[in-house]
């Protein structure tokens, strides 16, 4: 029996089994951070919907929040479970990732406040947007009037929202996630060769 097959073999069981760890792991900890920005997710959308436009306008200070909790968590992610170098695509997919969980939490939100406690605001948007589409003197049949009906559904309405809260956080990953990959040192790799 050659050792180093065995020892070859060792290395590759003991490289197979951080795989598989660090996938749970990027799971979880994607899960997590979403339940936290699903939380400010609805509450920057709680906010959005009270028409006081001083709350309104403390939105944007969140949007801010938001990008700045993400680039925080993202370099947590790294430090803790990627041992301190990740690549631009994990750490894309990790955003991403973190988006759509938080995008699942905040729907369950707004799909709450549009169908029990709100129940009118949708209705009241509709109406609006027909005078909107009058007074610009815009060609408005009526299966484009149920289409935009339909589409203002609290269900409808709420996986809008799924689908935005994701570009988002594409767009978000896209540009902070060159901010947040780190390669291995040459040292750190040299030190792994030895061992």
């Amino acid at each position: 029996m050659n050792p180093f097959r065995i020892s070859s073999f060792f290395v590759l069981l003991y490289n197979l089994t951080k795989i598989f760890f660090m996938q749970r792991s990027f799971v979880k900890s994607a899960m997590n951070s979403g339940l936290i920005m699903g939380v400010i997710f609805s509450v920057n959308f709680l906010l959005s919907v009270s028409r006081i436009t001083a709350l309104m306008l403390i939105t944007y200070v969140i949007a801010i929040f938001i990008v700045i909790t993400m680039y925080r968590m993202a370099v947590r992610f790294r430090d803790t479970e990627c041992e301190g170098s990740i690549t631009y695509g994990r750490a894309f997919l990790y955003i991403l990732s973190t988006f759509f969980y938080a995008a699942l939490i905040s729907t369950v939100v707004k799909y709450i406040y549009f169908q029990f406690i709100n129940p009118s605001y949708l209705e009241t948007m509709f109406q609006e947007s027909m005078k909107l589409m009058e007074k610009l003197k815009l060609p408005m049949t009526s299966v484009s009037a149920d289409q935009m009906e339909s589409m203002l559904k609290p269900v409808n309405y709420s996986f809008i929202y799924i689908w935005m809260n994701i570009i988002f956080g594409g767009l978000v990953g896209l540009m902070m996630a060159g901010f947040i990959k780190k390669e291995k040192s040459i040292f750190d790799e040299k030190g792994d060769i030895e061992n």
